[in-house]
C-alpha cells in the first residue's frame, strides 16, 4: 500500500524525542534520561532513525513526484492518489517531519550531542559527525518547507512553541555548522576520543571521510542557491571558493548498526518497508509499487517499447522538443523486474487506470514491472546469495559517491574558474552507478555520451549539459533518495519530467509540502497560514534557493 510503516530505531531514541512535527520542544517524561545520555549512546540510535525517513518516506515522495514509481493497477485500485493527483494537504506525507518518528524531532537526538558538557574537549569527534549528520537533515526539512523552527528549537519545556526562522536564515547557520565541525576534526582537543567507530554507524569513526562528507553537504547547499542572485549569490561564491580544493566523497555515505531479520525493527529501512518483513512474508508494497511508464521509456529503446500505441510520439513531454534517448540502460533491468510469473516487462503511465506500456508485442493488460531487488536494495552485490536475511542486513545509502560526481560535473559546469572536470565527474557518476546497481555497461556511457541533454559529450549548451547530469542523477538516485531529484527539478526544470495523466488538482509540481496539522494544534501562533495553492505558487512560503520566490 502506499502507506510506509515507520520503523522504530534500533536504540529506541523515539523515547527520547517528542511527539508533534515542529512541537520538538513538547514536555517528556524522558527528559532527565535524555539529558544523561551520552554522545557514544545517541550518535547509533540519531543516525539509523533520521535514515529511516530518507530512506523510506522520503525516497517514496521523491520516486512519484519524478515519475519513477506508480501503482501496479492490474492489482489495486486506488493508491498514491494524492500524490498522481497533485492534490496536497496538511496530511500530505506528514510523517517526514511529524511525530516522533519524523526528522524536526529525531533532530533533537543530534542537538543534544552537540550541547552535551563537552569541557575537555573529548566529544569534539561525536560532535563533529552530530553537527554534519544535524545539517544533512535539516538542508532536508527546509528545502521541503522553507520557514521552520531552528534558533528555538529542540529546548524542551523551555519553549514548547519556537519562533519559525527564515529558511535562508537557517542555511546560513548550516554553513556555519557545516565550518565548526571542520574546525573541531581538524584542531581537535588533545583529550578527544580519537576513535568513535563502535558508534559511529556510517562512517566507522574515519575523521577523514567526515570532512570529505561536510565538504560535499556544503557544495550540495551551494548547488541549491545556483539561482540566487544579490547578496545571496555573493554569499554562496564566499562558501565555494571554502571547498574549491575539497576533498569531497571517495566512496558512500551508508548506514548500518548491524541491520538483519531479527525481527521487522531491525531489518535494512528501505528492504523492510518496501519488500519484505523480517517472518519473510511480504510487504503490500512489494506488489503495489511498479515502474512508471516514464521511467519505462526512458531505460528502454524505440524497439523495445510499444511506440505504436502512444502515435510514435518519442517527446517526453509535448512541446519540449526533447525525445526520449532510446538507449539500452543496463540499469533497467536491475531497477525493475517482470511481475511475479511472467517475463514480460509492463509499466504504467502514471495516472492510467490501465498497464499501457511494454514490449511491441506484449500482451495488455498484465503484471507490470516491480522493484528489482538486486538494483534497489542489494547495491554493490552485499547480499551475495540474495537470500532474504542477507537483504536484511543490507546497508542504508545516506549518500552516494555516484551523487558527489555529478554535484561535481554540475558545479564545474555553473563555476568553471573554482571547478573543473565536467565530463570526468559525469562519466564517474554514471559509471559507479552502474557498478553499483550490479548492472554492466556494455557501451551505455559511449551510446549515451552521443546523445544531446542526456550524456555530456554531445552536450554542447549550458542547458544540455545540465539536463544531461540532472537526468543521470534522476537515474542514479532512483529508490535510493529520490527525493534529491524532486529538489533539483524544483530548482532547474530538468530532468523533463511529465505530469501524471487523468485529474490534477494542479497542473504543475509542488515548490513545497503544507505544514502538517500537529503544528497548526501546537503551534499555531507561530506557523505560518497557507493554503495548499500556496505549494504550487511563488510567493513568500516558496523556499528561498527556487528560482522566482520572492525572498
Amino acid at each position: 500500500m502506499k502507506k510506509i510503516k515507520f520503523l522504530l530505531p534500533i536504540l529506541a531514541l523515539a523515547l527520547y524525542s517528542c511527539s508533534d512535527y515542529l512541537d520538538i520542544n513538547s514536555p517528556s517524561p524522558n527528559d532527565l534520561a535524555f539529558t544523561q545520555a551520552s554522545p557514544s549512546k545517541l550518535l547509533p540510535g540519531a543516525q539509523v532513525s533520521c535514515y529511516r525517513v530518507q530512506g523510506t518516506t522520503m525516497n517514496q515522495l521523491g520516486n512519484v513526484f519524478m515519475n519513477s514509481w506508480t501503482r501496479n493497477v492490474q492489482s489495486y485500485g486506488n493508491g498514491f492518489d494524492k500524490e498522481l493527483q497533485l492534490n496536497l494537504d496538511t496530511g500530505f506525507y506528514s510523517g517526514i517531519v511529524s511525530g516522533s518518528t519524523g526528522l524536526a524531532a529525531l533532530l533533537k537526538n543530534f542537538d543534544a550531542i552537540i550541547k552535551y558538557p563537552n569541557p575537555t574537549g573529548e566529544y569534539d569527534y561525536y560532535v563533529a559527525a552530530a553537527k554534519i549528520c544535524k545539517v544533512h537533515y535539516e538542508q532536508q526539512i527546509v528545502d521541503l518547507y522553507g520557514d521552520t523552527p531552528y534558533t528555538e528549537a529542540w529546548m524542551g519545556t523551555a519553549n514548547t512553541t519556537p519562533k519559525y526562522d527564515d529558511d535562508y536564515s537557517i542555511y546560513q547557520k548550516l554553513f556555519a555548522e557545516l565550518q565548526s565541525a571542520r574546525d573541531l576534526i581538524n584542531n581537535a582537543n588533545t583529550n578527544v576520543v580519537d576513535d568513535i567507530s563502535a558508534s559511529d554507524v556510517m562512517l566507522k569513526g574515519q575523521m577523514d571521510k567526515w570532512i570529505e562528507f561536510a565538504n560535499t553537504l556544503q557544495l550540495r547547499m551551494c548547488i541549491r542557491m545556483s539561482e540566487v542572485t544579490g547578496d545571496k549569490a555573493t554569499f554562496r561564491d564566499a562558501r565555494l571558493a571554502e571547498i574549491q580544493n575539497g576533498p569531497f566523497l571517495s566512496g558512500d555515505v551508508t548506514v548500518n548498526p548491524g541491520f538483519s531479520g531479527t525481527n521487522d525493527d531491525q531489518t535494512s529501512p528501505a528492504f523492510g518497508t518496501f519488500c519484505y518483513l523480517a517472518s519473510q512474508t511480504a510487504q503490500q508494497n512489494r506488489t503495489f509499487i511498479c515502474m512508471s511508464g516514464h521511467a519505462y521509456k526512458a531505460l528502454q529503446t524505440y524497439s523495445t517499447t510499444n511506440w505504436a500505441a502512444f502515435g510514435n510520439n518519442y517527446e517526453i513531454v509535448p512541446g519540449s522538443g526533447i525525445n526520449y534517448p532510446n538507449v539500452l540502460d543496463p540499469r533497467s533491468a536491475k531497477l525493475f523486474t517482470a511481475g511475479s510469473g511472467t517475463t514480460t516487462r509492463r509499466a504504467v503511465t502514471q495516472g492510467n487506470p490501465l498497464v499501457d506500456v511494454t514490449t511491441p508485442t506484449g500482451v495488455l493488460p498484465g503484471l507490470p514491472c516491480r522493484l528489482g531487488l538486486s538494483g534497489n536494495f542489494n547495491l554493490r552485490n552485499q547480499a551475495s546469495g540474495g537470500t532474504l536475511p542477507e537483504y536484511f542486513a543490507c546497508d542504508g545509502y545516506v549518500m552516494t559517491f555516484s551523487e558527489s560526481c555529478f554535484l561535481q560535473a554540475e558545479a564545474a559546469v555553473r563555476w568553471p574558474s573554482l571547478f573543473s572536470g565536467a565530463q570526468s565527474w559525469f562519466d564517474q557518476g554514471v559509471s559507479d552507478n552502474i557498478t553499483m546497481r550490479n548492472a554492466v555497461d556494455g557501451g551505455y556511457l559511449a551510446a549515451i555520451n552521443l546523445k544531446p541533454n542526456f550524456g555530456f559529450t554531445a552536450s554542447t549548451t549550458v542547458s544540455q549539459q545540465l539536463h544531461a547530469i540532472m537526468y543521470q542523477k534522476w537515474i542514479a538516485l532512483m529508490g535510493i533518495n529520490a527525493i534529491q531529484s524532486y529538489f533539483d527539478y524544483t530548482r532547474t526544470g530538468y530532468p523533463v519530467t511529465p505530469l501524471p495523466t487523468g485529474s490534477l488538482v494542479q497542473n504543475r509540481k509542488p515548490y513545497r509540502l503544507m505544514y502538517p496539522t500537529s503544528e497548526y494544534v501546537a503551534n499555531s501562533a507561530n506557523v505560518p497560514n497557507m493554503t495548499a495553492s500556496d505549494c504550487f505558487t511563488l510567493n513568500h512560503l516558496t523556499p528561498f534557493w527556487v528560482p522566482g520566490a520572492p525572498n
